[in-house]
């Protein structure tokens, strides 16, 4: 602002002392009487000085990148748009310069909407790690990308340190401490022990973190969600201690029973049904008492043509409790669950070309496209044929970056849970060679 008062000042002083000489003409030298300055100038004009501001348009590549990476030789492809597109692209070394890989653009199509063409570069065949970005003749480069070997493992251990680091600070939320619990108790065979005494660390940190919770409590509207956490932990923790795991459940028990109790008098903050519902099937599961399986058939009702009900993530979780459980069940209630379930993982993955669109896409945002992702994550678990695979890692390609603007999505605030399960899930069927491609 400093420089730009300079200028101005500059500006208007070389204007003033041309004015004063006369545009440099000499004495007596013959003057226009036709030319006058202009008298309307000062009742229209509000700008004392020139303006020699402007705004910079922004700049966005036209080959669309996943910015956080890929696996090498597994499902690596780039979005290319313009005006024009060329045949090929070349996949160039960030460190050396040179070409790596040079391929062909593959489904070009002309975007009536955006008068453009698209279409797409698959370098899956290339086998090389390091960073790398593409480059294409007449449309430019794209930003660059690392290509690992094990790209999700990678990416996982990245939001699970964040996650953990978090819990050792006291700092992790309640909605945090149940995501760490429901990867672990999915795929405990991919977190670390560090110290290797046969428990993982994320459930001694998490020990530490219901000692901080216990002493200082947690927000009235988070109880019921505490209730759940502490019976997914029992349940999870009985077979390394089970004195530690009885005081648990104990303590469960006792949250929700206050919980239901304020609840019943419309009394203190608004309960969550969805984290009470959860609540329940959780300690259903870890005691298996009447009571609690009572309560739940009485919610029956609510879940019949409701599928709604997912879009509430305390409720995707019960469900997902209430398959699992080995206690006696109601299987209508399991069927209802189960085909809810089936219904929105299809249904998304009908729509996941046009969700995933990088360059005319139609979705409800980020943290909707996530939901949906989490969501075939569970299908994918429950069914145990992993067919939505392929549909998850192009919904987290998009948001990791192969969308319109270039934007990765991943942040470590609220969502970091969802992406903690979903890595979880992509790190786990690659190590164990289960990446089995929808249809087949």
């Amino acid at each position: 602002m400093k420089n730009y008062r300079i200028l101005s000042s500059i500006l208007a002083l070389c204007l003033t002392t041309g004015s004063l000489s006369a545009c440099g003409r000499t004495e007596g030298e013959h003057q226009d009487e036709n030319i006058v300055p202009n008298p309307y100038a000062g009742a229209v004009s509000m700008e004392e000085v020139p303006v020699v501001d402007y705004t910079v348009p922004q700049l966005l590549p036209n080959i669309l990148v996943d910015t956080k990476g890929y696996s090498s030789g597994e499902g690596m492809i780039a979005a290319v748009k313009g005006r024009e597109l060329p045949e090929e692209f070349a996949l160039v070394d960030v460190e050396t310069g040179q070409e790596a890989y040079r391929g062909s653009i593959e489904e070009p199509v002309y975007r009536e909407k955006s008068r453009f063409y698209s279409g797409y570069a698959d370098f899956s065949d290339f086998q090389g790690t390091g960073v790398y970005y593409i480059r294409c003749d007449g449309i430019g480069c794209s930003m660059t990308f690392p290509i690992r070997k094990a790209q999700y493992a990678a990416l996982f251990d990245e939001v699970y340190r964040e996650m953990l680091e978090s819990c050792r600070n006291k700092e992790l939320s309640p909605a945090d401490a149940v995501a760490l619990l429901e990867a672990y108790e999915w795929y405990g065979e991919i977190f670390p022990d560090e110290d290797e005494d046969q428990v993982a660390d994320v459930l001694k940190a998490l020990c530490g973190w219901i000692s901080y919770r216990e002493e200082n409590g947690v927000d009235e509207e988070d109880e019921a969600l505490y209730a759940a956490f502490l019976a997914k932990f029992s349940y999870l923790y009985q077979k390394f201690d089970r004195d530690y795991a009885t005081d648990c459940i104990k303590r469960a028990s006792t949250v929700l029973g206050e919980v239901q109790a304020r609840n019943r008098k419309g009394r203190g903050a608004a309960v969550s049904q969805a984290d009470l519902f959860f609540a329940l099937t959780e300690l259903y599961r870890a005691t298996g008492r009447y009571t609690y399986r009572s309560q739940i058939a009485d919610c029956g009702s609510f879940f019949e043509d409701n599928a709604s009900y997912l879009d509430e993530r305390s409720y995707l979780h019960a469900a997902m409790t209430y398959l699992a459980t080995r206690q006696r069940v109601d299987m209508n209630l399991c069927n209802n669950f189960m085909s809810s379930l089936r219904e929105r993982a299809e249904e998304t993955s009908k729509k996941c070309t046009v969700l995933t669109d990088p360059v005319e896409p139609v979705n409800g945002g980020s943290a909707d496209l996530l939901k949906g992702a989490v969501e075939l994550s569970c299908v994918n678990y429950i069914t145990n044929n992993y067919q939505y695979t392929a549909v998850a890692e192009d919904f987290l390609h998009y948001l990791m970056g192969r969308n319109l603007e270039s934007v990765c999505f991943y942040d470590n605030g609220e969502n970091r849970g969802s992406y903690l399960l979903l890595l979880a899930q992509l790190t786990a069927i690659h190590e164990a060679g289960k990446h089995v491609k929808e249809g087949l």
